[in-house]
């Protein structure tokens, strides 16, 4: 349960944060007036109580905006079509189950990325992480995915840097060469990772056998089929960009235990 003091009334994150967190919990709540009363208490209590009526005007923005991002619709059922009245639709059901990394969430999914900890410097693919969380919100659905695309490819290319730091032989230091396209690093890589013994794998995420080949997916897609003009403009779907957005912090995750890994036990 939180707490809405005055030094967050303008904390629209905040509000976002809650107003999720009650989706999730409350199957009750199908409507917005009046929706805030001692009735979600166990959610959000406000210090001063004046302060509800303010919370009230942010958590329907919030709401406003989960109508456009299809996560809730508007209206109950046949018999109540109209506001106040609401529900979650079959995507939105989808984001709510997802309680870590969600992009509805972009300040909980920062914060979540930023956590993740390991020798790599992630920087840059926060960066560009925070500008595909904008314009997801904003319904542009490729040209999120195509910034993810670039968040991803600079943890590859970090990945790629601190293992070829680590490798015995000019020639297999060649491989990782920051000058070479993705698709030959990325091949290398994968057969290194899959020559390792049974023993070695087990002490590695079990995730890694997925991520490495689904983050080539996205870089390849960012790459060839978002980033260059074509006669038909390339399409995707908001459940589809957060797939993508799901997938990125195992990324990070695995690249993370991966590089660690290589520096003690080079490949």
């Amino acid at each position: 349960m939180c707490i809405f003091r005055e030094c967050d009334r303008d904390n629209l994150e905040l509000v976002r944060q809650i107003t999720l967190q009650r989706l999730r919990d409350d199957p009750d709540w199908c409507q917005f007036d009046y929706s805030w009363a001692d009735g979600a208490s166990r959610f959000v209590q406000f210090d001063p109580s004046r302060l509800r009526s303010r919370f009230v005007v942010l958590a329907n923005e919030v709401m406003w905006q989960l109508i456009m991002q299809g996560v809730i619709t508007v209206g109950l059922n046949d018999h109540c079509p109209n506001l106040p009245w609401f529900r979650i639709t079959d995507y939105g059901q989808k984001v709510l189950k997802s309680e870590r990394f969600g992009p509805h969430d972009p300040t909980g999914y920062m914060d979540e990325l930023r956590s993740i900890g390991g020798s790599l410097d992630m920087t840059v693919t926060i960066r560009y992480t925070e500008e595909a969380l904008a314009c997801f919100a904003a319904g542009c659905n490729v040209a999120s995915v195509l910034l993810l695309g670039v968040a991803a490819e600079s943890a590859f290319n970090k990945l790629c840097d601190s293992i070829r730091l680590n490798l015995a032989t000019a020639a297999d230091r060649a491989k990782l060469k920051p000058q070479l396209p993705v698709r030959p690093r990325h091949r290398w890589l994968v057969e290194k990772y899959h020559n390792l013994s049974s023993a070695e794998r087990r002490r590695l995420p079990e995730s890694l056998d997925i991520t490495l080949t689904s983050l080539y997916e996205l870089i390849r897609r960012q790459r060839n089929e978002l980033g260059h003009p074509q006669e038909q403009p390339p399409q995707l779907t908001r459940e589809e960009a957060f797939v993508f957005f799901r997938l990125l912090p195992t990324f990070v995750q695995d690249a993370q235990a991966f590089a660690d890994y290589c520096t003690s036990n080079p490949i």
